[in-house]
């Protein structure tokens, strides 16, 4: 992976983007936010059975090559899932 990609903003200020690395499922509460938020299509909504047969759900990344670094996904996560790179 390319780790010195450099993007400019329409203000001319330069932007690095930040791609998604990993996602806490033991954090995340299935609110759907971030699946809403991203633009690349990255994660889908998975579940798991826990030791007294209750159904947990969270988002699981799929497709994290297809990240464009956006971060939209840690700026609404309301649990702080997320962790990306640059």
């Amino acid at each position: 992976m390319n780790t010195a990609t450099l993007s400019y903003k329409k203000n001319g200020s330069q932007w690095s983007p930040k791609f998604v690395v990993s996602l806490d499922s033991k954090k995340c509460i299935a609110c759907g936010r971030c699946y809403k938020g991203c633009p690349s299509g990255v994660m889908e909504l998975s579940s798991e059975e826990d030791d007294e047969d209750n159904e947990i759900m969270f988002m699981q990344l799929v497709k994290d090559g297809e990240c464009i670094g956006c971060k939209s996904c840690a700026m609404v996560c309301p649990k702080g899932c997320f962790e990306h790179i640059n």
